[in-house]
C-alpha cells in the first residue's frame, strides 16, 4: 500500500507540485520584493516579511527549468523551514491541502493527486541545498 502524505498541493505555470505540510511554515503574499544583484535566477531576490529578510526562490530555476518571472510584490509564496533555513517558494496559485498516496512504485519523489495525476513531491531540503550552491558559485570565492 502506497505511502499516504499531508502536502500542500501548488501550481507554477503550468506545472503542478507539492511540499509535505511539515515543511511549510506558512502561506503569503509576498510585500516589495527586492532583486539581488548578480545573484543566480534561482534566487529571485528578498523580501521582509515579519520584520525578516526573507530570500524568495524560484522554484523552476532550482529544478534546471528555465526560470520563471521575477517575483514582485503580490505574488504567493509558500515559507519553508528545512535545516535551520527559512526561505520563500513563489507560487503562482496554492491548491488546496491534501492528504495524497505516493505513486506506489518505491520512489518518494511523487505524489498521486485526486484525479489520478501524479505531482512532483518537491524537497525542501534538497532545494535549499541545490540554491545554497548557485549562490556560492555565482558569488566566487571569498577574498578574491
Amino acid at each position: 500500500m502506497p505511502e499516504l502524505r499531508n502536502v500542500i498541493v501548488f501550481a507554477i505555470g503550468a506545472a503542478r507540485y507539492a511540499v509535505e505540510l511539515r515543511w511549510v511554515r506558512e502561506v503569503v503574499t509576498l510585500g516589495f520584493v527586492t532583486a539581488v544583484p548578480t545573484a543566480p535566477p534561482a534566487l529571485g531576490g528578498v523580501c521582509n516579511l515579519h520584520g525578516t529578510i526573507l530570500p524568495v526562490l524560484d522554484v523552476a530555476a532550482l529544478l534546471d527549468l528555465p526560470a520563471g518571472p521575477p517575483a514582485r510584490q503580490g505574488d504567493g509564496a509558500l515559507v519553508i523551514e528545512a535545516d535551520g533555513i527559512i526561505c520563500g517558494l513563489r507560487v503562482d496559485q496554492v491548491d488546496h491541502v491534501a492528504t495524497l498516496p505516493g505513486l506506489g512504485d518505491g520512489t518518494s519523489g511523487a505524489v498521486v493527486d485526486t484525479a489520478g495525476r501524479p505531482l512532483t513531491l518537491l524537497e525542501p531540503q534538497r532545494l535549499l541545498r541545490r540554491a545554497t550552491e548557485l549562490v556560492g558559485t555565482a558569488m566566487g570565492p571569498v577574498g578574491a
